[in-house]
């Protein structure tokens, strides 16, 4: 029964990870192969699951939601630890809702973007992200005086600085230039973040 618990363990851990490699591996690089008119360097990723893009089930479905899944496993995971405190568990409850969001992300998405379909779907794409930052920034403090996990605190916090430089940028910048790769960089270092505390919190578990 342990045995079983522990494995349960491992894997709600590693989903952390995987989902990360899927969401980066469809969205960011396979997707926009096959959709020839779509430009990544000035158009969002939300463009891939609009319901002019051909490629909107998958990005929908695998790029988007599933993650969101995958997000919310993870943080489950993240509760469930023996290593992490109970402020690092509430950071997982933030975990767990912009796992949510990001699920939403996939449910809806629309044709214009005065529908409310688009307006559920900027709620869900953008507030996620102060969400996700919480849910870091109380995970860095909670393992601060944690003697094998505590040289994450630094990273994590670096990097969210980055990351809100760059969503600030992003979302009250007019006319900025080359909107796509700013977004990427803005959505793309908090999961990267995700992505390294599932591999550190996976190997402390072997």
């Amino acid at each position: 029964m342990k045995e079983g618990k522990f494995n349960l363990d491992k894997i709600l851990i590693a989903s952390g990870f995987v989902g990360g490699i899927i969401f980066f591996a469809t969205i960011y690089f396979l997707l926009p192969l096959f959709y020839p008119e779509f430009d990544p360097v000035n158009q969002t990723i939300s463009e891939l699951g609009d319901s002019h893009s051909p490629v909107r089930i998958f990005a929908n479905v695998f790029g988007f939601s599933m993650f969101g899944v995958l997000i919310m496993l993870f943080a489950v995971g993240i509760f469930r630890s023996d290593e992490i405190n109970m402020l690092g568990k509430t950071g997982a409850v933030f975990f767990l809702l912009a796992g949510a969001m990001m699920y939403l992300v996939g449910i809806f998405y629309s044709k214009s973007n005065f529908s409310t379909m688009a307006t559920l779907h900027n709620i869900v794409a953008n507030y996620q992200f102060p969400i996700l930052a919480m849910g870091l920034v109380l995970f860095a403090l909670s393992i601060a005086l944690n003697k094998k996990l505590r040289w994450l605190t630094p990273v994590i916090l670096i990097l969210g600085i980055a990351t809100l430089i760059l969503a600030y940028v992003f979302f009250f910048t007019n006319d900025l230039q080359n909107r796509g790769i700013w977004q990427r960089f803005a959505i793309g270092i908090p999961y990267i973040i995700v992505m390294i505390i599932s591999v550190v919190l996976y190997k402390e578990r072997n």
